[in-house]
């Protein structure tokens, strides 16, 4: 079975590092308009069972498909099987909407009856369509009855306009034999019920939409895919093609997860620190921060001020340096003589809210990455700042922070923390000088800034104002007794941690020491007038970390300091911290063999197919004839592989009209073999560019999503045809067209000097048409249903082309071949400048006098169809047999005589006013034959013979290569005489006075009957509407226009009873 076209389910991305991978379509959806080519379009859709005849159902999808053309739009019903997870999608029916196609609604409503039997059916809807030989029975849930109804109007608009087209039916929906059908098997299985299954109407299905989109409301979208990494640990081994794989992640997480291959651990000593001073400065040369700084044997020191500046004027402007470099001085004076190996690494200041960081100077090569962050809350100052640094390659993050205040406040301080947390962020580091695999943080969002928990290790600091939930006398005793664990039960900041409403996954210390709020200034003493609380506070987390494990961290030392400066007393805690140190060299072969890793992964999941037969060649390519070959797709990859084909330019398709690769984009899912047939099929306007010369042959490039591109060749040898050619082009075969070379071809091609009219010099005739005359003339006559039966044409066409005798027997063959080769025609035969004239004319003269300005070469045709459609439609006429001894004068004119002129059918006998009742003058006679009724029938077929001979363009009879027109109507009128009974036969009149030479002009070449001539071409053609239909392609062209049809009928009428 053929497999359906789905949409790609991956995109091929060949970007390295920091380049997202394009997310593919969805591999639930179908979409129809993959299937066909760009000059069709898919109107409706419709889910329901098919069946024709008394075959099971079968789940299918029909199409309503419409293919513009020159000539107008074409429509046809494609019905085709769904896809599954075991088995392909395949198309079984292509019905065209022409004339003779015929739809039919009908519903089955509930049955009222109790038995099982009767319940077991569902109702539903049956939508009947029919064309030819084929039925089918169509039915659907009864719960789609609305998108049924869309669904028929189209159809109804679609079958109206194919009735109204004139188009024989052979040059109609050529473009559907372009794509393959596989009708249904005895064998398939039953279905359990008769109704369609309950699904969603789409809501964009309307009948006036261009295009509809399967989704998966409908039952072709119900795909099941292998799955991609059967047999391989997704874990270990990602797909690198699905939308949600990052490159960058991928190496970078494999590269953090071998750190001990390229890094090693080294010890990092941090003293945390954390004071509300309470807008005091320290006294100038002051050691008393001796104990808060520690004896300097930590690397890093990092301390938190709270209300370093309380000034009014703070709030709006900054105000100097001045304090901050106080603090500076003092905390530096505090690690007496080993000040001097350390120095200041950075400093951030929002209002009273400051962070001071000292590094040892042998540490500080190894620190890069410094930023800082500054956010505010409210409007008195609180707020918080931040810095986030490296240290070796392991990065920490500090903030420091002063949140809402006094105990009722605490969903406040909950919503300062939310809003520090997400408001403290970091710019993007520069990506010049950064191989972005070694950055464990780096956000492949450009857009996205760096966060608080990008970083190995999270401190926050501060005066956090978590209070007790404890009343003040309580607190207080607690307080007195030393009771700290039993104050820390009801702390609010730990209950908060522990029902992470703030701070989740945060650590603290255990707290061994009194409140550190709140104090009388200067002395160790509470004041009454607040209930001590723990608001002073360290804390530090771990954030989360894909790529590698979190480094240790354990606390040595948290404890507050009797510096009775300010109000609270300020905390510190020394940590110790396993950092990573890199040696970049094994980093870095380390990494490439990631990418190697990488690649490899890449060819493991990357689609592929095997490809058998990338070189078609298609033989011998005739008019109208399809040709297959076939193309094997073998899945040897581990994921599905979608395939397309690539357009040469976005304007372009991606291969030439007559060719179609079928299906043209699919999926092959792993171990599937996929047949891909590619059809030509030559249609009318195509056959006349190969046949003079245009190339047959083609490349189509079929990529894969993901994988390589295939170029498929295709190679043919178009037999030349005479089918839209024009008629000065066929008026120049020397021979049959099949037997020209090409190179005399090309020649043809060439632009030429318009065809003559009347008056100018004789033209060559076009064999190959009246060769078909000649065969109707012989034998259509009296045929039923020979112009209006729509019958095959290329057995005929084959022989005109090779020369060969057209078949014996076929006579609707060969008049449908002609009226095919005269439609067929670039240019119809009465040429578009004169439809106008045409158009007004209501009496025979009127209509003959349009001809005038034709150029000859089509009057010589038109005239020559007129006069065999006349013949052959009006042979059965009743036997009148001529008076006794009547005589009868028979003109037998050469073919110099008629060289180059153009007569009406039929022969015209003038009543002279002196002439004698039952005596007929011919007029202008050449040769003169007296007959009576008695001699033999045997005569009769002699001067039949002769008269065809002398219009067989086999052989040397007639002049200048014109064809012999009024002996092809005198031959017409030999073959109706004798039908008749009758031996009269006579040229026509010409319109001069005197007797014409061999070489008369041109301007003598139209003769007009009067009104009052009386003619012996038996009665008038019956005003038959189907035949006049069918010549008016041919006379007008193929172009519908409703609004002349019935004067364009008239006219041919008029042509025919002249």
């Amino acid at each position: 079975m053929t497999s359906l076209p789905s949409l790609p389910r991956r995109l091929s991305s060949r970007s390295f590092l920091g380049t997202a991978q394009p997310t593919p379509p969805s591999a639930t959806t179908f979409d129809p308009t993959a299937l066909f080519r760009q000059a069709e379009r898919v109107v409706a859709t419709q889910s329901c069972r098919v069946r024709t005849g008394y075959m099971p159902f079968v789940r299918a999808e029909a199409l309503l498909v419409c293919s513009k053309t020159e000539t107008g739009d074409e429509a046809a019903i494609f019905v085709m099987t769904p896809p599954t997870s075991s088995e392909s999608a395949s198309l079984l029916y292509i019905i065209p909407v022409v004339a003779g196609f015929k739809h039919r609604l009908e519903q089955t409503p509930p049955s009222p009856s109790t038995s099982f039997f009767a319940q077991s059916a569902k109702p539903h809807i049956t939508l009947y369509v029919s064309y030819a030989a084929t039925n089918l029975e169509l039915r659907i849930s009864a719960t789609q009855s609305a998108k049924v109804q869309k669904l028929v109007a189209e159809l109804r608009r679609l079958n109206d306009a194919a009735c109204s087209s004139p188009s024989p039916r052979s040059l109609t929906h050529s473009w559907i034999q372009l794509y393959p059908v596989q009708t249904p098997q005895d064998d398939i299985d039953e279905v359990d019920d008769l109704g369609s299954p309950e699904t969603t109407t789409p809501s964009n299905i309307s009948a006036s939409d261009s295009t509809v989109t399967l989704t998966a409301d409908t039952p072709t979208t119900a795909i099941t895919l292998v799955s991609a990494t059967s047999g391989l640990d997704e874990e270990e081994c990602p797909d690198p093609y699905l939308p949600s794989f990052s490159r960058t992640d991928f190496m970078r997480k494999r590269l953090f997860t071998r750190q001990e291959k390229w890094s090693t651990k080294t010890d990092i000593r941090i003293r945390v620190a954390t004071y509300n001073v309470n807008d005091k400065i320290p006294p100038k040369g002051t050691l008393e921060l001796a104990p808060l700084v520690g004896d300097g044997e930590e690397d890093l020191l990092v301390f938190g001020f709270q209300e370093a500046d309380l000034r009014g004027q703070a709030l709006l402007i900054s105000q100097g340096n001045d304090r901050a470099e106080s603090w500076e001085t003092a905390l530096l004076n505090g690690l007496g003589p080993r000040a001097d190996e350390f120095e200041k690494l950075v400093r951030t200041q929002y209002v009273g809210v400051m962070m001071i960081i000292f590094v040892r100077k042998s540490l500080k090569e190894r620190i890069s990455r410094v930023q800082t962050s500054e956010r505010g809350i409210g409007l008195l100052g609180f707020g918080g700042v931040a810095v986030r640094l490296r240290v070796h390659d392991t990065t920490l993050c500090f903030v420091n922070a002063h949140m809402a205040a006094f105990a009722t406040a605490l969903e406040r301080r909950r919503n300062d923390y939310l809003t520090l947390k997400t408001g403290l962020s970091f710019p993007r580091p520069s990506e010049e000088d950064l191989v972005v695999a070694f950055e464990e943080f780096w956000p492949e969002n450009k857009d996205r800034l760096l966060g608080q928990e990008d970083a190995h290790a999270l401190f926050w600091m501060g005066d956090l104002n978590y209070r007790v939930d404890l009343p003040d006398n309580h607190v207080r005793k607690l307080v007195e007794d030393k009771k700290w664990d039993e104050l820390l039960e009801k702390d609010q900041l730990k209950t908060d941690i522990a029902s992470e409403k703030s701070f989740a996954g945060f650590f603290e210390h255990p707290i061994s020491f009194p409140p550190s709020f709140k104090y009388v200034h200067g002395s160790k003493t509470l004041d009454t007038r607040r209930a001590p609380a723990y608001t002073d506070r360290i804390l530090w987390s771990l954030p989360p970390i894909t790529t590698s494990p979190p480094p240790t961290i354990s606390c040595q030392q948290y404890t507050s300091h009797e510096i009775l400066w300010s109000d609270h007393r300020p905390v510190s805690a020394v940590y110790t911290l396993e950092a990573r140190v890199v040696d970049e060299g094994n980093q870095s072969i380390e990494l490439a063999g990631i990418r190697k890793e990488l690649d490899k992964l890449e060819e493991i999941y990357r689609p592929s197919l095997e490809i058998e037969g990338t070189s078609l060649d298609f033989g011998d390519v005739r008019y109208r004839q399809s040709v297959a070959r076939s193309i094997k797709l073998r899945n040897t990859g581990r994921v599905p592989a979608v395939y397309s084909f690539k357009s040469p330019s976005a304007d372009k398709p991606i291969c030439k009209p007559f060719i179609w690769p079928f299906p043209a984009s699919a999926v092959v899912e792993p171990g599937q073999d996929l047949d891909l047939r590619v059809i030509v099929n030559v249609d009318e306007i195509w056959s006349a560019k190969l046949t003079l010369g245009e190339d047959v042959n083609d490349v189509l490039v079929l990529q894969i999503a993901g994988g390589k591109d295939t170029f498929i060749t295709v190679q043919a040898t178009y037999l030349p045809s005479v089918v839209s050619l024009p008629l000065h082009v066929l008026s120049t075969l020397p021979s049959p067209i099949r037997q020209l070379p090409l190179s005399e071809r090309k020649v043809l091609a060439r632009p030429l000097a318009p065809s003559g009219t009347n008056g100018e010099a004789p033209i060559r005739p076009v064999r190959d048409i009246w060769r078909l005359l000649e065969c109707l003339m012989s034998t259509g006559i009296g045929v039923e249903g020979l112009w209006t039966e729509d019958v095959e044409v290329g057995d005929v066409i084959e022989c005109i082309d090779t020369g060969k005798d057209l078949p014996a027997g076929r006579e609707k063959q060969v008049a449908s071949s002609l009226l095919h080769l005269l439609a067929a025609m670039p240019a119809p035969l009465l040429p578009t400048s004169h439809h106008a004239d045409c158009l007004k004319a209501e009496d025979r003269d009127a209509a003959f006098a349009v001809l005038e300005g034709v150029p000859q070469i089509h009057t010589n045709v038109l005239i020559g169809l007129m006069s065999v459609v006349k013949l052959c439609a009006s042979g059965k006429v009743e036997d009148s047999k001529p008076e006794e001894g009547k005589t009868v004068e028979k003109s037998l004119p050469s073919a110099d005589d008629v060289s180059g002129t153009v007569t009406e059918p039929g022969p015209v006998i003038a009543e002279h006013d002196d002439a004698k009742p039952g005596d007929t003058q011919v007029s202008d006679p050449v040769d003169t034959v007296v007959e009576t009724e008695d001699q033999p029938k045997k005569s009769i077929d002699e001067q039949l013979s002769k008269k065809l001979d002398e219009i067989s363009f086999g052989d040397d009879k007639t002049t200048g290569g014109s064809p012999a027109v009024g002996s092809l109507g005198e031959a017409i009128e030999l073959r109706k005489k004798d039908s008749q009974g009758e031996i009269a036969f006579s040229s026509p009149r010409r319109k001069s006075s005197t007797t014409p030479s061999v070489h008369s002009s041109a301007s003598e070449a139209i003769t007009r009957p009067k009104s009052d001539s009386k003619t012996t071409t038996g009665q008038p053609v019956e005003q038959n509407y189907d035949l006049v239909d069918k010549l008016c392609p041919a006379v007008f062209g193929r172009v519908t226009v409703d609004h002349t049809r019935h004067q364009r009928r008239r006219f041919i009428r008029l042509l025919l009873e002249g």
